[in-house]
């Protein structure tokens, strides 16, 4: 092989092995039993739609035990269709939020609202903080960030494309999520039923 073949090689190696490590999602930065959002891809509404309010759900849905009540206003002349990214967090705000979990939506989650209305959506969020207060109509809500991190990446994958509705389907959901956020991370028998979930 030719010198400058050699170089072409090693090269085109290079690149390959950047691109892989790129494309790699990090470790986790938090400390388990302490999730927090850290790192990952920020995250911003559609233009022309605002929050008027988003606290704790009063009630179950049947794709969450306890989703965030989102009343979603489209201030433009022009039905708006969006959608939240899976991995999407959601803190709490309010004035006593440390108490509060970080919740986060597991799935992909499309809105559509109409044009100079408002609308209101229940987010089928999922707790990420086991030892802290679950959201309720006294805690106010907002946006975080999209995560990024491999153990979280992996659970998202795994769901996606599953039905994620009903008691069974749901609590193995949260279930596997509290494995990786306040437990030792994913057990391989959690994962073996998520694979199963039609």
């Amino acid at each position: 092989m030719k010198y400058a073949e050699i170089v072409v090689t090693l090269a085109a190696c290079l690149l390959l092995v950047a691109g892989i490590c790129k494309k790699a999602p990090p470790e986790r930065q938090w400390q388990r039993g302490y999730f927090e959002p850290i790192g990952g891809r920020p995250f911003a509404l559609a233009t022309g739609l605002e929050v008027a309010h988003m606290y704790g759900a009063d009630d179950a849905i049947p794709s969450s035990e306890l989703p965030l009540d989102l009343l979603m206003r489209n201030i433009t002349s022009k039905r708006i269709n969006a959608s939240f990214p899976a991995g999407l967090v959601f803190k709490p705000a309010g004035p006593d939020h440390e108490d509060y979990q970080y919740m986060m939506i597991l799935q992909s989650f499309v809105l559509s609202v109409p044009a100079n209305s408002e609308t209101t959506l229940f987010v089928p969020t999922y707790c990420c903080n086991e030892e802290l207060d679950e959201p309720d109509e006294d805690e106010s809500y907002q946006f975080s960030i999209q995560v990024d991190e491999r153990e979280l990446n992996e659970l998202i994958d795994l769901v996606r494309g599953k039905r994620l509705e009903g008691d069974t389907a749901v609590t193995l959901a949260q279930d596997a999520l509290f494995e990786i956020t306040d437990g030792n991370g994913l057990t391989d028998s959690t994962r073996t039923k998520l694979q199963n979930l039609p």
